[in-house]
């Protein structure tokens, strides 16, 4: 399935929530990564960064492993 193409408003936010979640990560470590299910973490997202709510569910995925290579296991 091709992906669609990512639109200045959802590369801006992909990384302000890569940002906001360094932070998130270094505070909470590993366990921050142990639930990946995609409803719970739009939930989450909708009270800590609604702003990220513009982000497809691909594109979350992308930043939440991105987030995780940089950030986690560390």
């Amino acid at each position: 399935m091709p992906s669609t193409p990512t639109t200045t408003v959802q590369a801006r936010a992909k990384a302000v929530l890569l940002e906001f979640l360094k932070f998130r990560v270094l505070a909470a470590e590993e366990d921050f990564f142990a639930n990946n299910d995609r409803q719970q973490r739009r939930e989450w997202l909708s009270v800590m960064h609604p702003q990220s709510l513009v982000l497809t569910d691909e594109q979350l995925d992308h930043v939440w492993h991105q987030a995780h290579a940089l950030y986690g296991s560390h």
